[in-house]
């Protein structure tokens, strides 16, 4: 009788490790995922290609606006994500504007593209004729020689509408064949919308635009190294020339420099180009870099206002700080997919071993999000490349079908979806009745799959079938006592 209370206590010990083993898997589980959580990748900020060919696709942003108040005082308007391409928010993107002195863009992007920097040009008379004498000069005279690199300068920095005819007259010969060059560059960049009758922006009522090709130029020129450095310069002194001494330039754009209005001022802002005519109204495109965001903002249409002092208000500065301020507060990047996060477990057909194989996105990917998302927000929609089940053999990282992060309806991003480690296939088919075979081999690989349940259960088995033959042997011995004790009795 001892041996049997000591079994039953085994049993019983055995019967608790069994309970106990479910959760010791949770906890590994939960470890796991906890030691592969990353942080959000760190950006250097945005990373451009040095040459001119066309920028991607802008991508216009399809969740509301966090603040369905907010509005710009301009006749159109839009602010993009740079590294992310996306359009974050827009105003008549799509209403016909003029763009002033933001033609200056198109300009310099066609100088860079077909002229040499270090070329002496020379101005011509034609190149001073039929411009406003109230418009923006670098005070070019007719027979001055300067270089291309300088020309620009004045073209950026001080908008010099006579350097934008000098230029299209090395370029194309005469101001017409550049502005043909101009209108043929806007349709090779898909700008729809966009039709020039001039090189510097003076207002002709042939000559407009919309705000969606003012991004697409804007984004496609800020590609380019040479153009950040012609947009950005705040003052750059131009050497003497044969007809003039030396010029000191001053940027017209004033969130860039405190050097003239000190009130625009805005730290995080760099370039690219102010415009404005009475037509047109104040015209703006900026940009602003805080962390891994980087916003270009354009605003066309801006008033000319009075504050309570007396003293003028340029709108086109102020409402470019209110995009700004807009776009770094409601915008953040989230990683969505990481490359070692489990997706799945699908079944193997043929598999060697273990019958399922793990799923994982190929890629870490992040994505422009408003900061009122949360992540539990965030589902993933997994397909399949077939509908059939996975066949092995499958090699480590396969690709079996597609993730997408999604945020309700919204898609954000996909990424291949891959296996994580490699599926051998099995020597043989599963035995049928034709061949005469079992399921041993199956049923055995199965028994070593869930080892942590079978091995529990075998030993109770193995314990209970002792038991039994422990209890039939002390029934066999009773018996025989019994028969004795009567043979002695009778």
């Amino acid at each position: 009788m001892k041996k049997i209370r000591i079994l039953t206590f085994v049993l019983c010990l055995l019967l608790l490790l069994q309970c106990a083993a479910p959760g010791f898997a949770t906890e590994a589980t939960e470890e796991s995922a906890a030691e592969t959580e990353e942080q959000l990748p760190e950006t250097d900020g945005v990373r451009y290609p040095t040459g001119l060919e066309a920028p991607p696709e802008l991508i216009e942003y399809s969740f509301p606006p966090a603040d369905e108040d907010f509005r710009i005082r301009a006749k159109a308007t839009a602010l993009i994500e740079l590294n992310s391409h996306t359009i974050v928010y827009a105003q008549e993107l799509d209403r016909q504007v003029y763009p002033a002195s933001l033609t200056k863009i198109m300009t310099c992007m066609l100088a860079l593209e077909h002229g040499n920097l270090d070329d002496i040009l020379t101005v011509s008379e034609t190149a001073l004729q039929n411009l406003s004498e109230y418009g923006s000069t670098a005070g070019l005279l007719e027979g001055e020689q300067i270089s291309l690199r300088e020309l620009l300068y004045c073209i950026m920095v001080s908008s010099a509408n006579e350097g934008c005819n000098v230029v299209a007259e090395y370029i194309a010969g005469s101001t017409d064949g550049f502005v043909a060059m101009m209108n043929e560059k806007a349709a090779a960049l898909g700008m729809r919308g966009t039709h020039y009758a001039n090189a510097h922006g003076l207002h002709n009522s042939e000559h407009y635009t919309t705000v969606r090709d003012l991004a697409v130029l804007a984004t496609w020129a800020w590609q380019n190294p040479q153009f950040r450095e012609f947009s950005t310069t705040t003052v750059h002194t131009v050497p003497a020339t044969n007809k003039s001494g030396e010029r000191t330039l001053t940027t017209t754009n004033y969130l860039t420099s405190t050097d003239t209005y000190g009130r625009y001022y805005y730290e995080k802002a760099s370039g690219v180009k102010t415009g404005f005519t009475t037509p047109a109204g104040g015209c703006l495109i900026s940009t602003a870099t805080d962390g891994d965001l980087s916003f270009m903002s354009i605003v066309c249409g801006c008033e000319q206002l009075i504050d309570n002092d007396g003293k003028d208000l340029d709108m086109r500065f102020i409402e470019t700080r209110n995009l700004f301020d807009y776009g770094f507060e409601t915008f953040h990047y989230v990683q969505v997919l990481t490359d070692t996060a489990m997706l799945g477990q699908p079944v193997v057909l043929y598999a060697k071993g273990r019958k399922n194989v793990v799923v994982h996105a190929k890629d870490n990917a992040t994505v422009l999000l408003p900061r009122y998302c949360e992540p539990e927000d965030i589902s993933m929609r997994i397909q399949y490349d077939s509908a059939s089940p996975l066949e092995a053999p499958l090699a480590e990282g396969q690709r079996v079908g597609t993730v997408t992060a999604m945020y309700d309806s919204i898609p954000l991003v996909t990424s291949e979806l891959v296996t994580m480690t490699k599926v051998e296939r099995e020597d043989e088919l599963a035995p049928t009745s034709e061949n005469g075979g079992g399921t041993g081999e199956s049923l055995l690989s199965e028994l070593l799959r869930y080892w942590y349940l079978t091995v529990p259960l075998l030993l109770m088995l193995l314990l209970l079938i002792l038991l039994l033959i422990v209890r039939a042997v002390n029934v066999h011995k009773e018996k025989k006592r019994r028969q004795r004790r009567r043979r002695r009795n009778g």
